[in-house]
C-alpha cells in the first residue's frame, strides 16, 4: 500500500530529497565536486572532490 501524495511523511521525504539534489547541484556549479560516473538508474552519480573542493574543506 502506498501513502497518499499529501501524506506529511511523504511530503517531508520529498522535500528532503529535493534539498539534497539542490545541494549536490550547487557543489557541482561551484566546481567543488566532479562526476566520475553518471547515475545509472540503480545508483546516483558518483562524485569526487575537485582541487577547489579539497581546498574549501581544508
Amino acid at each position: 500500500m502506498h501513502a497518499p501524495e499529501d501524506d506529511p511523511v511523504r511530503v517531508a521525504w520529498a522535500d528532503e530529497q529535493f534539498a539534497l539534489y539542490g545541494a549536490s547541484v550547487s557543489l557541482w556549479q561551484k566546481n567543488l565536486v566532479r562526476v566520475v560516473q553518471p547515475a545509472n538508474g540503480e545508483r546516483p552519480d558518483l562524485v569526487e572532490a575537485t582541487d577547489e573542493g579539497r581546498t574549501a574543506l581544508a
